[in-house]
């Protein structure tokens, strides 16, 4: 009987054992089933949910270039600018740029002549790359969005037309110099000239003038003879006034002459009448 429940205890005790055994093998199989096939949701500050599948993973991070690219300075000092702005969520990580470069036709198809690390930017964060000592030649920017953006990985800025223009050569001694030999030969040679149009000048002066003074005694010899013309005029009509006066008077003389005659033949008719009269009265 002894050795029948020691054998049962022990079959017990088998069974337990492997149902131990078979319970670990179920947990570890379940725990490397959920830990190699996981989906795992986080918040930001706006509560968006960002999805973490085995593989991939993406911060919800959105880069982009805004407003115009610049300018600033000359060259070969010049420099030129652009602004990166986050318009997703914070980055949880850096990321990186590059500068493409070409004298001439498409930058994306030339050389990379500068590249970078952006650090992390805060939800709608900003920063400005720049790129200094500049050539003539088209400049644009590039960066790659964060790891598992499910759009375009990289995107570019606008093309920046850079034109330099040559400064100007400051003069030396010896161009000062040249300068002032210049100026003086030039004096030298301008004098003769200078004389030549000065007594130029003064006989055209002097032949105005003395034209001005013909003109002038021309003038002033037309004034006097319409002068002396309008005054013989006046004489003349003054003297037919003055001849027209004196008939006048000398008719009117006559006039009064005959009519002074004419009383005293009157008169003296009318005392002829008067003495035949007397004559013929009788005496009384």
């Amino acid at each position: 009987m002894f050795n029948e429940r020691g054998k049962k205890t022990g079959r017990k005790k088998l069974v337990i054992a492997a149902k131990l055994v078979v319970s670990m093998y179920v947990l570890l199989f379940t725990i490397g089933y959920l830990t190699s096939n996981t989906g795992a949701f986080f918040n930001d500050k706006e509560k968006e949910e960002l999805v973490i599948e085995a593989g991939t993973w993406w911060d919800g991070s959105k880069l982009d270039f805004t407003g115009e690219p610049g300018q600033s300075g000359t060259c070969p000092a010049k420099t030129i600018s652009v602004t990166l702005q986050n318009e997703g969520a914070k980055m949880l990580g850096s990321t990186i740029y590059k500068i493409y470069f070409a004298e001439t036709g498409d930058p994306k198809t030339g050389e990379i002549i500068k590249s970078g690390t952006i650090e992390e930017l805060e939800e709608n964060g900003t920063t400005v790359l720049n790129y200094e000592n500049m050539k003539e030649g088209t400049y644009q920017f590039s960066v790659l969005q964060r790891e598992g953006f499910p759009d375009e990985k990289q995107i570019w800025s606008e093309e920046i037309v850079v034109t330099c223009e040559e400064p100007e050569a400051q003069p030396t001694e010896d161009d000062f110099k040249a300068s002032e030999e210049t100026s003086s030969n030039q004096e030298k040679e301008d004098e003769p000239k200078q004389a030549d149009e000065s007594e130029s000048n003064q006989n055209q002066a002097s032949y105005e003038q003395e034209e001005l003074k013909n003109k002038k005694a021309e003038t002033e010899s037309k004034e006097t003879t319409k002068s002396n013309q309008t005054t013989d005029a006046q004489e003349k009509l003054q003297e037919h006034k003055e001849t027209e006066g004196a008939q006048q008077e000398s008719e009117s003389k006559e006039q009064d002459q005959a009519a002074s005659l004419a009383d005293e033949e009157t008169k003296k008719g009318a005392n002829e009448d008067t003495g035949k009269e007397q004559k013929n009265e009788p005496a009384n």
